[in-house]
């Protein structure tokens, strides 16, 4: 799933001109620090942002080793006449994060409660 998400934001990235690699890479860090975030107050109801800096720079460091040009050319001839093209539309891969954080609200509140 993350490699459709990934192909979908690398052609949205590419036909507004911005560098697709990068932006991409950065917009899934932002998810990924959302999903440590919530976990991080779920497991300990508290967070030391030092603590979430290594993890996203891990998870950047590790997207740009992934996604060299050989695999995102993979990725464009694999998803390019996908099904999933049609009904996914990209404003819902763009709230991904809200998404995100809603569930993290709702499941911090029934863990408190």
């Amino acid at each position: 799933m993350i490699d459709y998400i990934f192909y979908r934001l690398y052609i949205m990235y590419k036909k507004h001109g911005d560098p697709p690699i990068l932006s991409t890479c950065i917009f899934l860090s932002y998810i990924v620090g959302i999903a440590i975030v919530i976990l991080f107050f779920c497991i300990q109801k508290w967070a030391d942002i030092h603590n979430l800096i290594a993890p996203l720079f891990i998870f950047v460091t590790f997207c740009v080793m992934v996604y060299r040009k050989k695999k995102i050319e993979g990725l464009m001839k694999k998803y390019q006449g996908c099904v999933r093209n049609k009904l996914i539309a990209n404003w819902m891969i763009w709230c991904i994060p809200i998404y995100e954080m809603i569930l993290g609200v709702l499941i911090y509140h029934f863990l408190i409660n």
